[in-house]
């Protein structure tokens, strides 16, 4: 038997899948081979769709990378790759819809670059259903700020909160702390040797926190209290990879000097994933071809 969360859609219902990509403005990953200076190249594009008729849509193109080497594929097709928020029996699941097209024409701009593409999606589509939250590969440039603290206590006002971070930037962590993998729900860190160890011999919580570098410059630090899940060594060029849990995320629209925390275990962060959206990954995909 086919497992639930595992299946394909071999109908119309595609199309009204590319719609709700373009209504619900979701990140659209392309991979093609087009002509490239002169020579077939396979390239990777990431963007949006603009218009949808049936199965013919308007991608317009917000990154793009050439893979190097020889084409491996024949020109002007192409596969699409995206992820929707649907309804089901258990409240919203992520969809992964992933299938064949071509390309129909290449637009480009007065300085002949690539902006967008015209494609016809083939009605095949393989679809899953994803994880809660896409794991975003994170580079240390992605980040302004990034840490993650051994809690005794939490802390309770923003004093506490303050002193504790002020102690860690005076101390001899990396700043920022290099990150493996984020999520709104949660975390894999590349933790210095001495906290590894103090991991393995001690059940603390742990106090996480970022400011990603696409976050406006006005907002505030995404602050997570967390359990850790696990330790690898082999994820991290240097110290020890840290699975952390998102179980709390504070609250800074709550006044005065105490300090708020949310649940967010069951629902993981609405404004670190909104964040993150902002932030190109491959991770779904993996899942999807799996």
């Amino acid at each position: 038997m086919t497992a639930a969360n595992t299946y394909c859609l071999w109908n119309s219902n595609t199309t009204e899948a590319f719609a709700n990509a373009m209504r619900q403005r979701v990140s659209v990953r392309i991979r093609s081979c087009l002509l490239h200076e002169g020579n077939l190249a396979d390239m990777v594009f990431h963007g949006k769709f603009r218009s949808v008729e049936g199965r013919e849509v308007q991608f317009i193109v917000r990154h793009k990378e050439v893979i190097p080497g020889k084409s491996k594929a024949l020109e002007n097709t192409c596969e699409f790759f995206f992820c929707l928020e649907e309804e089901s029996s258990s409240g919203k699941v992520r969809m992964g819809y992933q299938g064949p097209g071509i390309v129909l024409e290449v637009g480009q701009n007065e300085k002949n670059e690539l902006r967008n593409l015209r494609l016809r999606l083939a009605k095949d589509c393989s679809v899953r259903q994803m994880r809660r939250d896409k794991r975003v590969p994170w580079s240390t440039d992605r980040s302004r700020l990034a840490g993650v603290v051994p809690l005794e206590d939490v802390p309770a006002t923003r004093t506490d909160l303050r002193a504790l971070l002020a102690q860690y930037y005076n101390s001899s962590h990396p700043n920022p702390l290099p990150l493996v993998n984020i999520s709104a729900g949660g975390v894999c860190a590349c933790i210095p040797e001495e906290l590894a160890k103090l991991s393995l011999t001690s059940n603390f919580s742990y106090l996480f926190f970022i400011v990603p570098n696409k976050a406006p410059a006005s907002a505030q630090p995404y602050i997570f209290l967390s359990k850790k899940m696990g330790l690898c060594r082999n994820l991290c060029d240097e110290g020890t990879a840290l699975r952390l849990l998102f179980t709390e995320e504070l609250n800074w629209d709550s006044p005065g000097p105490n300090l708020k925390w949310n649940d967010i275990l069951a629902s993981g962060s609405s404004r670190l994933r909104t964040c993150l959206e902002e932030y190109y990954d491959n991770e779904d995909e993996i899942s999807l071809t799996a």
